[in-house]
């Protein structure tokens, strides 16, 4: 995690009093060293004389995004209810939030837990050959997503229309940022409402989910250990769509990185194999996983095209991909 140090907490400030009590109450005078991360509104915490560290995310009661602001308030609740599944130890841990005070408009303040990110492990693959550490934090990643789905898994099929609203806004986004033209975006509001129809996809029953599987937030801690973080995205959706998003981040690590397309597919029929061969029947595991895996794929393709960092050129082949994807799972059977 990237960070700007910005000063020493001060003594007036309201999180000081939060922090004392929840974070060193055994510190005399503690000093709290305060630094800016990459994200929005969020700030590590560190104590000067013990070390310990936390993470602070904050929001703005007057945001006129208040989808956004409930996302945020919910995090907390999210890391409640999934450490209770057991997620609360090593090798499978989802980071312990400590305290929230919406009246100072603080989300969450939650452990910092050192590690490297499955971003760091890609980029030592690419960059420096480390292809067997990849393959291996993959494994880990994929036994625990598998358990984090088969922990939470209902009885109800998945509902199907919040994955609607939010391709649809997806491809509104990447319309109005001129990533795609009106046909395109039209062929692609076409093509989910095609896959939405297919049986392969009403049938799957409902899990909990990430719902924002991306390579920072996962954390690796020794061989084994897997870190969830940032669970504010966290729904009952598809297992699919939290597989299937490692799927498409990875396609887009490999294709930023090296310029090819399919650099990337040995990784992910490995990761989709490691997920589904905890199962009793692996094989129509791996089928099933597949045969939806092109739609949440290029799902995951389109919304990493909405970042500007990546350039006009990429984010258009990124979109291309993504239309592909589409296109080619439909003639699966």
């Amino acid at each position: 995690m990237s960070t700007s140090y910005l000063g020493r907490l001060e003594y007036s400030d309201p999180l000081y009093e939060i922090l004392l009590t929840r974070v060193c109450p055994g510190v005399k005078d503690p000093c709290f060293l305060v630094s800016r991360t990459s994200s929005r509104r969020v700030y590590k915490y560190t104590e000067e004389k013990s070390g310990a560290a936390v993470i602070g995310k904050f929001f703005r009661p007057d945001d006129p995004r208040q989808e956004k602001v409930m996302r945020l308030k919910g995090e907390y609740d999210n890391l409640v209810r999934i450490r209770e599944y057991g997620f609360d130890s090593s090798p499978h841990y989802v980071v312990r939030p400590l305290t929230r005070e919406e009246s100072i408009g603080l989300a969450l303040v939650e452990e910092f837990i050192p590690g490297k990110s499955l971003d760091h492990i890609l980029q030592k693959a690419i960059f420096h050959g480390k292809t067997e550490a990849l393959k291996e934090r993959l494994s880990s990643l994929a036994c625990f997503l598998r358990l984090l789905h088969g922990k939470t898994e209902k009885k109800m099929r998945v509902d199907l229309e919040p994955v609607q609203k939010y391709f649809r806004k997806v491809v509104d986004t990447l319309y109005t940022q001129r990533v795609i033209q009106q046909g395109d975006r039209e062929r692609f509001l076409r093509l989910m409402d095609i896959w939405l129809s297919r049986e392969i996809m009403q049938k799957t029953k409902r899990v909990t989910v990430h719902g924002d599987a991306t390579p920072t937030n996962f954390l690796f801690r020794g061989e084994r250990e897997v870190v969830a973080i940032d669970l504010e995205r966290m729904q009952d959706s598809d297992r699919a769509y939290d597989v299937s998003m490692i799927c498409g981040e990875l396609k887009h690590a490999f294709l930023w990185r090296t310029g090819n397309p399919h650099a990337a597919e040995y990784f992910i029929r490995h990761f989709i194999a490691a997920y589904c061969c905890r199962s009793g029947e692996t094989a129509g595991a791996f089928r099933e996983i597949t045969l939806r895996n092109p739609f949440y794929m290029a799902l995951t393709e389109l919304r990493i095209a909405r970042n500007s960092y990546l350039g006009g050129w990429y984010r258009k082949r990124l979109a291309a991909e993504a239309l592909e994807c589409l296109r080619g799972g439909l003639a699966l059977v």
